[in-house]
């Protein structure tokens, strides 16, 4: 087993961690943005949720098909995460016949496991490269933003840990929803909706992809100019995985919530959940990890940036 220095060491190196720091250059280009999983758009009675990403171009070359599921799948995530339900899919798709015609059958198996529409595609059947873009709307009668966690508030993960890692390339993927079927997808779903729905404690969100889960921590931790404190032992997990790879494993279906104190979870317990209490926020800018007794400094988000934002 590694030591925490040396599972500090990994995540930092991690590529789909490192990777987040180029968003910067971005920002500077367009502007602040909310920095969160989805925009929101608040209409009189409803909220609007869209999201987008495209796959990347390591996971498009090794297994086409399961670039096109997970097209879906990132972004149905990135929506049900802030209370949303998805209603609709828009997707690019580019590349040489073979690989569309992979890519499409992994989009079109998405669609059907999350029972999720088409609304418009587009294909560019002449590039030099393979790739697939998408994007996914939802409606939501209340969402929770990935900018508002405050200090003391404690830190629920809920993780679907019945599945099977799929390793492509650097990305890690703990897959548990192919061999789901549509109704326990969409039970799942209704559960984390009407969590958020139900509950007047949670007061952050957000999932956890490709960064990992200390990593899509941080950024949760910088949107909201906060620090947290986690005790890796709590953190969900299946026992055949080792902590460190864990930590870098991007799950099929992993969020992460704030909360102003306890509440009841058994509604995602019984739809197929782990969940757990695994720390808090604090005041300090510090992500600090916590294992057999011992801390280590994550990161210092007074100084460092996971998007590459100098301080």
């Amino acid at each position: 087993m590694k030591t925490l220095k040396e599972i500090v060491k990994t995540i930092k190196e991690f590529k789909g961690f490192s990777r987040k720091a180029e968003i910067s250059d971005i920002i500077k280009i367009i502007g602040n943005i909310e920095y969160d999983d989805a925009g929101i758009i608040e209409l009189k009675e409803d909220y609007i949720v869209v999201s987008t990403d495209g796959i990347t171009e390591d996971l498009v070359k090794l297994d086409p098909w399961l670039a096109g599921y997970y097209s879906v799948l990132v972004n149905v995530n990135d929506i049900i995460v802030k209370g949303a339900r998805p209603i609709g899919y828009v997707n690019v798709i580019s590349g040489p016949r073979e690989i569309r015609n992979k890519i499409a059958q992994g989009v079109s198996d998405g669609l059907k496991k999350y029972n999720l529409k088409l609304l418009k595609g587009h294909t560019h059947p002449d590039t030099s490269y393979s790739a697939i873009d998408a994007a996914v709307i939802g409606i939501a009668k209340k969402v929770v933003r990935g900018t508002t966690a405050k200090p003391n508030q404690k830190i629920l993960m809920v993780i679907d840990t019945n599945g099977s890692l799929l390793r492509r390339g650097w990305t890690n993927c703990f897959d548990s929803t192919i061999n789901r079927s549509p109704e326990d997808i969409e039970n799942m779903i209704s559960s984390l909706i009407n969590f958020i729905e139900l509950s007047n404690n949670i007061t952050c969100s957000k999932d956890i992809s490709s960064p990992g889960i200390i990593g899509s921590l941080a950024m949760l931790c910088e949107a909201s100019n906060v620090g947290a404190k986690i005790y890796l032992d709590k953190i969900p997990r299946p026992k055949e995985i080792p902590i460190h790879e864990w930590l870098i494993v991007y799950p099929a279906m992993g969020l992460i919530f704030g909360i102003n104190d306890f509440c009841e979870t058994k509604i995602l317990e019984n739809a197929g959940f782990s969940v757990e209490y695994v720390g808090e926020f604090t005041s300090d800018n510090k992500i600090v990890l916590s294992l057999n007794n011992e801390e280590e400094i994550f990161m210092d988000l007074s100084k460092e940036s996971v998007i590459g934002i100098k301080k």
